[in-house]
């Protein structure tokens, strides 16, 4: 053995240390556990990678004819550990892994040529303490302002949400480069030294890694783009619903005044009803009198003036269509949650209920509501309508719209609501209905 063990952790630790540092602050928010639990997967990831590095050099190890056999094993172990702590999409996950992959890959081949350039005997031996040196100098002077550039687009990559479809291929983008590396630098140790020891190499990689880099750039600012036009859309379908909501309560606090205005109108005729003791007319009157003020709607469902006047809404719309609606929903008046979010969240779901409900005969469909505040901070309630077999499910849970190409905005702004509040929703069709389920915890 050429190295002392301590150089050769130290070489490991130096080569990945700084590019999960990095990560690990827009990642850690995404953990699946708590916060501790986080940190202790990037821990095991640091040391699984040094294991399977020692590994390789052991003769069962080394018998295997696949010579970058320890960085694939190395790339497909950091893989299964960021899909078992962070949750995440895959493809973005496998985007972010390989763009550091083959960031950190180009900063070892160039800490290489630095180590040769100044001592040539030394860097023919693997794992030296000149290799430390090397990897500290070139992450100091140019990792670190790479990281400095790259920092927004890595931010922007993580806290956008993007379309699921999306990152299923843009993932390859990075992937290919890190084929290229695989390819290219990892057929012998000798030969990539030898290459690592031409500064035209050096230049013609770096001007790749740089291409590269920009590509993710790009890719990153469409996926912002499209996230921006894409939550434009939702807000606007939200205001939308929002309008339609405040033109109902304006409409019943017409209707209101009007009857009230109409009120002595309505004394005068009955009082002439009573004179003539005529009861069938007077069961008509009331029965036309209650009809078209629409006294028999309920008009409270839950102490939440928000809340209840969704709900209200919607009922309205289900009885003018037909369709049978039931409410078993609590929700107090103070709750630490915005106003909008609740309007928007339990706008969007009622109004693609009731309006899958259109499309079945009139006296056949059904909207069930039920939930709403199990204990103080957590939110859950179920959706239940009929509908037509006709909704596709995307495999991460999302509805495809029936209106339009793509995902529904009403689902997908649902979606946004619930997940900025660390929780879950569940989209499930049969053959007949469809179940919105929404579990949510509010601080």
């Amino acid at each position: 053995m050429e190295y002392a063990p301590w150089e050769f952790v130290m070489y490991n630790v130096l080569r990945t240390g700084v590019l999960v540092l990095f990560a690990y602050p827009f990642l850690r928010d995404k953990g699946r556990f708590s916060e501790k639990t986080t940190k202790f997967f990037f821990v095991l990831l640091e040391v699984l990678w040094i294991i399977i590095a020692m590994l390789g050099y052991t003769e069962p190890i080394k018998s295997i004819p696949f010579e970058p056999k320890i960085e694939v094993a190395q790339t497909v172990m950091m893989v299964i550990v960021l899909l078992i702590a962070i949750k995440e999409r895959p493809g973005k996950l496998l985007f972010v892994l390989f763009e550091l992959y083959t960031l950190g890959t180009f900063i070892s081949l160039l800490a290489k040529y630095l180590e040769i350039t100044f001592v040539h005997d030394m860097a023919y031996q693997k794992y030296r303490w000149t290799a430390s040196v090397s990897i500290v100098i070139v992450n100091t002077f140019v990792l670190v302002p790479i990281i400095f550039l790259i920092h927004k687009d890595f931010k922007a990559a993580m806290g956008k949400t993007g379309d699921s479809t999306m990152w299923r291929y843009l993932w390859l983008i990075p992937g290919a480069f890190y084929l290229f590396w695989m390819q290219s630098f990892y057929s012998t140790y000798g030969a990539t030294l030898d290459y690592a020891s031409k500064a035209e190499n050096i230049i013609f990689i770096g001007t790749i890694e740089i291409a590269a880099l920009f590509i993710y750039h790009m890719v990153v600012r469409l996926v912002v783009e499209h996230d921006s036009l894409l939550q434009e859309k939702i807000l606007t379908h939200s205001l939308q619903m929002q309008v339609m909501e405040f033109n109902d309560l304006s409409n019943r606090i017409n209707d209101a005044r009007k009857s009230r205005h109409d009120l002595r109108h309505h004394l005068a005729v009955l009082e002439n009803i009573a004179e003539k003791m005529d009861r069938q007319a007077l069961r008509d009157y009331i029965d036309e009198f209650r009809a078209v003020n629409r006294l028999d709607e309920v008009m409270t469902y839950c102490e939440n003036v928000t809340a209840n006047a969704v709900l209200t809404y919607f009922g309205q719309v289900a009885a003018e269509q037909e369709t049978a609606y039931k409410v078993d929903f609590f929700m107090p008046e103070n709750v630490h949650i915005d106003r909008c979010d609740i309007s928007v969240l339990l706008g969007n779901i009622l109004e693609n209920a009731v309006e899958a409900c259109t499309k079945l005969p009139k006296g056949t469909a059904f909207v069930n509501v039920k939930g709403g505040m199990l204990n103080e901070g957590v939110l859950a309630f179920d959706v239940e309508n009929s509908c037509r077999n006709e909704l596709k499910v995307d495999p991460d849970g999302s509805i495809r719209s029936t209106k339009h190409e793509g995902k529904g905005f009403g689902t997908e702004s649902v979606r946004g609501i619930v997940e900025r509040h660390k929780g879950t929703v569940n989209f499930e069709a049969d053959e007949d209905r469809f179940r919105v389920s929404v579990v949510m915890y509010i601080k």
